[in-house]
């Protein structure tokens, strides 16, 4: 029914590696499953998205929902996919345009009112962000580093982000 992607940044290290975020929907019973390697803290991201998408005004997809974070052998830690992870499942259920974030990195912790919530790592996601040649960024804070050619725009809700990118 819906697919949508975009991208977020695991770290290893201090290093950043560029995951790509795709959100798949498709007619079944109502479920969220998370793959691609995710610790305990991201797998709990189900329950932080669903939350944050709901209180910022929007309907929750009642459908099976499938959300892969690739590559698979990089393992992913924390909580700073919810943003990611939220705007794809909005734009597979064309909530939103999904051509608007499938060439922008996000990375930011959802609160349960749908509150962008500042993550460790920022600088680097987004220095490897640009590396990979990517434009645009997303976060609750805003790195200048010198050698990044990346634009960093702040992001402080779910419903905020939503809005920049109209259907």
């Amino acid at each position: 029914m819906g697919f949508a992607r975009t991208c977020s940044v695991a770290l290893v290290g201090v290093e950043g590696v560029v995951v790509k975020v795709q959100a798949d929907l498709e007619p079944g019973v109502a479920a969220f499953t998370l793959v691609g390697l995710p610790d305990k803290s991201l797998s709990e991201s189900r329950d932080r998205v669903r939350a944050a998408i709901v209180n910022s005004g929007a309907e929750w997809p009642q459908k099976k929902l499938t959300v892969g974070l690739s590559p698979a052998s990089v393992p992913k830690a924390g909580s700073g996919f919810d943003l990611a992870v939220a705007c794809a499942v909005l734009a597979a259920a064309e909530f939103i345009d999904p051509r608007e974030i499938a060439d922008l990195m996000m990375i930011g912790e959802l609160g349960l009112d749908g509150r962008v919530r500042p993550v460790r790592g920022v600088l680097p996601a987004v220095l490897a962000a640009a590396d990979a040649g990517y434009r645009q960024s997303s976060s609750r804070s805003r790195p200048q580093p010198r050698r990044c050619w990346c634009r960093a725009s702040p992001c402080w809700a779910c419903a905020a982000s939503v809005s920049w990118w109209p259907s």
